[in-house]
């Protein structure tokens, strides 16, 4: 496990330089990391990895300018899906976390844990397990799925929409949403963008940033 340690090639994308800097040190001090890549904008790590860039973790922060690491996690994942994204950031909340993992992160910290806890995370990601740190209370599913519920009936989508978005939710692919509902891929596409123009949005984390706030509400 140590070899594989330090072998390890991880990204920062943090717009903070003075914290990235701090976690860059942490991780060659601690754990022998010295392969790491840092950029203060998700859409340079964006195109880093469409460009052939690969890496063993990212280390993501949550609330950047122009993309944020919602937008971010849901482009990366079309790039590498099986890429261990650790969310770390300082808008810990509840809603947070439990959208993130529905776009595939694999953990979620706060940017002021201690050093130990945030050793432990980045050891346990490379490591092929999930850290999420306890927040106060519970996000069951089924406050997700009423939330969904809440939104789709004000903006109106129709049952077909509602199904294909929940699939959509599920970071399903086109193919996999046409086998299961036995539809073409064509469909599915064409109602994405009906989806997508009826709640005014680009892209899933645009729908994710709409679910936040019916949360906060809620």
């Amino acid at each position: 496990m140590k070899k594989i340690k330090e072998q390890a090639r991880v990204i920062i994308v943090d717009d903070h330089e003075i914290f990235a800097d701090g976690l860059k040190h942490i991780l060659e001090s601690n754990l022998g990391i010295h392969s790491s890549l840092h950029f203060s904008h998700a859409q340079a790590a964006l195109d880093y990895f469409k460009n052939g860039g690969g890496a063993d973790l990212v280390i993501l922060d949550l609330y950047m300018p122009e993309m944020n690491g919602f937008e971010f996690l849901e482009e990366v994942k079309t790039v590498i899906p099986k890429l261990k994204v650790l969310v770390v950031s300082m808008q810990f909340s509840l809603s947070n976390i439990s959208l993130c993992q529905k776009l595939g992160a694999v953990g979620f910290v706060r940017k002021d844990s201690s050093l130990q806890e945030m050793i432990e995370a980045v050891e346990s990601v490379l490591a092929g397990l999930e850290y999420f740190q306890e927040a106060k209370g519970e996000m069951p599913e089924e406050l997700i799925d009423n939330a969904v519920e809440r939104v789709c009936k004000q903006y109106k989508l129709s049952r077909s929409e509602i199904k294909i978005l929940n699939h959509l939710l599920e970071q399903k692919n086109y193919k996999e949403i046409a086998e299961e509902l036995h539809l073409s891929p064509l469909t599915v596409r064409t109602h994405k963008k009906n989806i997508y123009r009826k709640f005014g949005v680009r892209n899933i984390a645009g729908i994710v940033g709409l679910l936040k706030e019916e949360l906060e509400r809620s």
